[in-house]
């Protein structure tokens, strides 16, 4: 392994230790970790700069209670590296909200700073077919299409 393989992993790590420990004290912490232009993308939104990045990231702490991710595995291939997690709160209308996902991270030349973040994970699943009303809908145009 390699001095730039080791930085990534490293990093890898320290990343998502952010996110297990992420509370609205330590949110502001990732900025030592990105790049100025640090990209930031889940199913909701897209954030670029670690400031716009960690103010949607302390909204969590005002729009849920209790949130809480937990990284099961992380992986670097090449020069993309991947996290899997699980998140839990609970939330206005759907109450109790759990489910897993995954993180593509990308870094910068040198490997000493993520340059971007993308989520992915069923937001049709696991968020707009648990709203009342529209949630219905979806699980009954899921049967449909299923057959």
């Amino acid at each position: 392994m390699n001095e730039t393989e080791n930085r990534k992993r490293h990093l890898i790590a320290a990343y998502g230790a952010y996110f297990e420990n992420l509370s609205p004290e330590t949110v502001n912490e990732l900025s030592g970790m990105v790049t100025d232009d640090f990209t930031f993308s889940d199913p909701f939104t897209t954030r670029k700069g670690p400031d716009d990045v960690c103010a949607y990231l302390g909204k969590t702490f005002t729009d849920t209670e209790n949130p809480n991710f937990v990284v099961t595995h992380e992986a670097l291939d090449g020069d993309i590296g991947f996290l899997r997690w699980q998140f839990s709160a609970k939330i206005p209308v759907i109450g109790h909200w759990e489910f897993c996902g995954m993180t593509e991270l990308t870094f910068n030349q040198d490997g000493s700073l993520l340059a971007s973040h993308v989520d992915y994970w069923d937001s049709g699943q696991h968020f707009y077919g648990k709203l009342p009303i529209l949630g219905w809908i979806i699980k009954r145009l899921a049967r449909r299409v299923a057959g």
